[in-house]
């Protein structure tokens, strides 16, 4: 299943089940969730490591105090 148009029609077929079932907004609610699991399971596989330079500087920052 590497095709990437049959990847394209079932995560279509997916979202507007979901549309359908659950209306508008709560479907974008489910989105937002998947989208976060999605970003996670990406960190957590290291496989954005730009993530983890934005969140180095956030928390050195914190950590050391501001910077003048």
């Amino acid at each position: 299943m590497s095709d990437p148009k049959a990847r394209g029609i079932i995560i279509g077929l997916a979202i507007g089940i979901v549309l359908v079932w659950l209306g508008v907004w709560q479907a974008a609610v489910v989105g937002a969730f998947a989208l976060v699991g999605w970003l996670i399971g990406k960190y957590i596989s290291r496989e954005i490591p730009m993530l983890d330079i934005v969140l180095q500087r956030f928390f050195s920052r914190r950590i050391d105090g501001p910077r003048d």
